[in-house]
């Protein structure tokens, strides 16, 4: 009589076990991403601003607030829902350091290593008057950074021209990528295309990054370890530069006015020639 009460003790030993084991390990279960950034970025008028930002997503739903430390140092909520939190503040930080960042949630510990690009700037063009025109070549060039593992350019052209047939249009141009050297070479023959006869004014700016981290490319894994995965990036931005394409802007015409301009021009030419 006495071998009952033991094995039913027994029995609800293994229930409890059992329970929790199945508490513990859920098949369904999905890692959270992680995606954030460190962003430095300069202004014309010489100010600075700052930006942390750390997003911890879940689509089964965040269990418990995570907690979310940079160089052990604790970033505060910003922005939540059941299935998403955002940690995120304007505080100044140091540039060239490593920064190591650690998100607490449910399930574990995820973490993640960047360094803080080091201040650089653009040397290329030279100012604010220059003229890139059809008979140039562009050339862009900025400083190193210190810490950088690619840079990430942004040029933009934008003008005016009157084409074989003397008549008025408006072109385009836009180069988008990153690259491991401290300058790009673009010839006149990559933004004035063949059918360009003459350009009447434009402008242009060129932006760069220094960026560390992974630059997000197909199949890339990203840099976030442990009981999560994404991606975590360091960004310094210098103030960007801009130029003329072709004249200089004294007072951006309407389109009315400069199709008019074009077309008397063209007349002009044709009685010319």
């Amino acid at each position: 009589m006495r071998l009952f009460p033991f094995l039913a003790m027994m029995l609800l030993v293994l229930m409890a076990a059992c329970e929790q084991e199945k508490q513990q390990f859920d098949p369904n279960y999905r890692e959270p991403m992680i995606n954030g950034f460190l962003y430095r970025m300069e202004y014309y008028d010489g100010s600075v601003s700052y930006s942390r930002q750390f997003d911890i997503f879940d689509n089964a739903g965040l269990r418990m607030v995570p907690i979310v430390k940079l160089n052990q140092e604790t970033i505060s909520p910003y922005y939540y829902a059941w299935t998403n939190y955002r940690y995120e503040d304007t505080l100044p930080f140091r540039v060239y350091e490593p920064y190591e960042l650690s998100v607490t949630h449910y399930w574990g510990e995820a973490f993640s290593r960047v360094v803080m690009p080091g201040n650089f700037c653009l040397t290329s063009p030279p100012g604010d008057s220059y003229v890139f025109d059809m008979e140039s070549t562009l050339v862009v060039r900025w400083k190193s950074s210190a810490g950088v593992q690619w840079y990430w350019i942004d040029l933009y052209c934008d003008y005016d021209f009157l084409d074989s047939n003397y008549n008025w249009d408006d072109y385009s141009f836009n180069l988008d990528t990153t690259i491991t050297d401290t300058y790009v070479i673009v010839p006149s023959e990559r933004v004035f295309p063949s059918y360009v006869m003459d350009v009447l004014e434009g402008d242009g700016s060129v932006l760069v990054w220094a960026g560390y981290g992974p630059e997000v490319e197909p199949g890339d894994l990203g840099n976030v370890r442990g009981a999560g995965f994404g991606f975590v990036n360091a960004v310094n931005e210098p103030c960007e530069k801009y130029f003329y394409v072709g004249a200089p802007i004294a007072a951006r015409r309407s389109p009315d006015a400069r199709e008019s301009l074009a077309k008397l021009v063209g007349l002009l030419r044709k009685r010319v020639y």
